[in-house]
Order: structure tokens, then C-alpha cells, then sequence
């Protein structure tokens, strides 16, 4: 009693159009995360699953899944060792130009000076990989103790790496920081590549500490790639 019947047409054009501006925005909801990278699912004590290091090293011996209250991240503690992880995953720079994670920096490696070979260690660092073996390019993101926020420079193993400076001085220590970059503009900054659709190919993390023969610690957890205004 009361109750409205509409013509099955009615009806039918009724349900697509109310639902047609759903059906729009779903892409650009889906396209806003790539993906997220962290380690929720993995065994604690363990290292990380789907993760390598360059030649085949045992990436346990620096790095571990940790808890601490209800959350799961990487610990890394390299004591005179240089292992990387790395995780292949390929996408668009420019559909998915944001990188975004957490690091938390405990212990830094002594003597750093990352232009030089001899002190080119540090507490925490993000690459992303574009291209593949044997000659990829790589943009790696550090926390330096020493040189000046904002500083990009050759790495002084390869002009295929560009090494910028996205947190410096030993504050704040124990404690999450979120760091976020447009890798698509860093990119055409720092390679003055004209590749209108360059791709990336992974994602590593090194913490090292193997020149400077010292110690470096710190955490790693939800490293994303994402599509621009993303939050």
C-alpha cells in the first residue's frame, strides 16, 4: 500500500543513471594507489617476503619485520655491511608520479660524506629503479646526518645514480617521519630525460654502513606509489 512500480523501462534507465556517476568515478579511485608496501603480512623475525638483494645476499642479515603495538615495519641494522632490498614492481611515472613513506632513523654511521666512496653510508635510504640490468638509472632518497637539505649530487660509485638529500641532521631520532616526492618531476629534473612516458621498474631500501666500518639503524614501513593529489 503506497507503493511506487515503475515501468521496468523507467526502471532500468533509473538504475544506470543513478549509479552512472559511481561508475565514472570508480577508475580515478582505483588509479589513486598503485600499491602500498608493507609488512602486515609478513612473519615477524623473518625478512620481508617478496623483497631481494642485489647478487643474491642474505637480506636478513640486516633486515628483519619487527612489531611494535599493532603495526609491522622493517628493521634494518647494518653493522659494517652493505645489503639492499629491492622489490620489482613496474609502473608509469607520470600516471604515478608520488612516492610516499615512513622512516625512522636510531643509529647513524659515523663519518659520513656521501660524495665520497669512503663515507657514503647511511641510516636510511629509498631508491627508484628505472630501466633494468645491466645499466639501470636509479634516484636514491637520503637521510643524511651531514649535507644540506635539498642537495642532489652523482653517487661517487655511478653518474646513473642520482643521490638527493630529502632529511638531514640526526633530528628527529626514534620517531616516524613521512616523506613524500614527485619522482616523475625528479626524474626530468635530474636525467633531463625527454622520454614523455618513462616507467619505473622497483623499489630498493639500503641501509648501510659498510665505508665508514661503523653501524647504521633504522625502520622502514608503507612505502607508496601513487597518482598526483592522492592522500
Amino acid at each position: 500500500k503506497g507503493e511506487v512500480i515503475m515501468p521496468k523501462k523507467k526502471l532500468s534507465l533509473f538504475v544506470i543513471f543513478s549509479f552512472l556517476p559511481i561508475l565514472l568515478w570508480t577508475p580515478s579511485l582505483f588509479a589513486e594507489r598503485l600499491i602500498c608496501l608493507d609488512f602486515e603480512k609478513d612473519i615477524v623475525g623473518n625478512p620481508p617476503s617478496g623483497w631481494l638483494s642485489r647478487g643474491g645476499k642474505n637480506i636478513g642479515k640486516v633486515y628483519s619485520v619487527k612489531r611494535e603495538q599493532n603495526n609491522q615495519f622493517l628493521h634494518a641494522d647494518a653493522r659494517a655491511v652493505s645489503i639492499q632490498a629491492a622489490y620489482e614492481k613496474k609502473w608509469p611515472l607520470k600516471e604515478f608520479p608520488i612516492l610516499r613513506w615512513k622512516w625512522r632513523a636510531w643509529i647513524f654511521p659515523e663519518g659520513t660524506d656521501e660524495r665520497k666512496k669512503s663515507g657514503n653510508d647511511n641510516v636510511l635510504s629509498v631508491y627508484v629503479v628505472l630501466g633494468g640490468w645491466p645499466v639501470p638509472r636509479t634516484m636514491k632518497y637520503i637521510w643524511s646526518d651531514t649535507l644540506p637539505l635539498g642537495f642532489s649530487f652523482d653517487s661517487p660509485y655511478s653518474t646513473r645514480t642520482k643521490m638527493i638529500v630529502q632529511r638531514t641532521g640526526r633530528s628527529p631520532l626514534k620517531e616516524w617521519v613521512v616523506e613524500e616526492r614527485n619522482v616523475f618531476e625528479d626524474y626530468r629534473k635530474l636525467f633531463g630525460d625527454s622520454d614523455p612516458s618513462p616507467a619505473a621498474s622497483g623499489i630498493a631500501l639500503l641501509t648501510d654502513s659498510d665505508n665508514t666500518g661503523t653501524r647504521a639503524v633504522g625502520d622502514y614501513d608503507q612505502t607508496c606509489i601513487l597518482s598526483k593529489g592522492s592522500r
